[in-house]
């Protein structure tokens, strides 16, 4: 990946050619054709380390032809070679260039879309972006579940001041006051305490308008772990465990053998394993850790098991 420290755009991967089906691409050879009266065009486009390069035609090359070197860019360099034809003029090889140019932006623009969308998809957090009216136009996979789970259950949320209200409706009143710019600052930092024991930071910051988009504000939800008792309880209610069951499994989150919870409860260790036996049951797992994965992954809902 190329590094550009201080550059203003963002994220730069390192260039790659179009495929040979880009419209952009397309356009270009249509254009240079009626541009150079040619017959036939053909672009050799490489980078400029030498690392990729492609050929590009439109029309069949027979005999001679004329070689004009274009603009590119600083990423590449480009050759175009017009079957049947002089040098085109000056104005006409600087619209070449533009539009060349302008269609291996788009290229890399599209690439690095899809790079950081897959990034967002796979990440944990919950992402999601506001508009300046204050309405959603994207949320991640992890921020959809968040949704969903609001309109089928309403889902509170608690500021560390004591706001508590539904989880979107209090997203939306902290996003409303940074994107009006009646709070003092462009963005809020605290943590969220949902009804269901889940406790996450959440940070909301104001993306200033420029000439290439709008105002719009993002909100980060990142999980960091569930209030115990909460999440216990919660886990127990979804998968029917027993008072017995769901102290065994608080005793495992503590990190205890099968001899320390006999000793805690007052039981055989043999009862013990006949509890974990049942926990495995109810719950579909079959260790220790995939039982404290799955509690750990949801702490209150459960949500890989409701879907099933």
């Amino acid at each position: 990946m190329a590094s550009r420290m201080g550059a203003r755009l963002p994220l730069l991967l390192q260039p790659t050619c179009p495929p040979a089906d880009d419209r952009g691409i397309s356009g270009f050879l249509r254009l240079a054709v009626v541009l150079g009266s040619a017959r036939w065009v053909e672009l050799v486009l490489a980078s400029v380390d030498g690392a990729e390069s492609r050929h590009y035609r439109s029309g069949d090359p027979d005999g001679r032809a004329t070689a004009v070197a274009l603009d590119a860019g600083p990423d590449f360099r480009a050759d175009l070679r017009l079957g049947g034809a002089g040098v085109p003029a000056a104005e006409a090889r600087e619209l070449l260039s533009t539009v060349l140019t302008t269609a291996l932006e788009r290229h890399r623009l599209r690439t690095q879309t899809s790079l950081l969308r897959e990034a967002l998809d796979t990440t944990s957090s919950s992402i999601l972006l506001f508009d300046g009216r204050g309405d959603i136009v994207y949320a991640n996979p992890p921020a959809d579940r968040l949704l969903s789970l609001q309109t089928e259950d309403e889902l509170l949320a608690e500021t560390e001041d004591g706001e508590r209200q539904p989880l979107v409706t209090l997203l939306c009143t902290v996003v409303g006051r940074i994107a009006s710019g009646t709070s003092s600052s462009p963005s809020w930092k605290g943590r969220l305490r949902t009804a269901d024991g889940r406790v996450m930071a959440c940070e909301v910051t104001r993306l200033p308008a420029d000439e290439r988009r709008a105002d719009a504000v993002v909100v980060l939800l990142q999980p960091i772990g569930a209030e115990p008792a909460v999440r216990v309880d919660a886990f127990a209610a979804l998968h029917h465990l027993s008072r017995r069951e769901s102290e065994i499994l608080e005793l495992l989150m503590d990190g205890a053998t099968t001899l320390a919870m006999a000793g805690r409860l007052g039981i055989s260790p043999h009862t013990v394993r006949d509890h974990l036996k049942n926990l495995y049951r109810k719950t579909a797992t079959s260790s220790r850790g995939e039982l404290l994965g799955m509690l750990s992954r949801n702490p209150a809902a459960g949500e890989d098991h409701k879907r099933v």
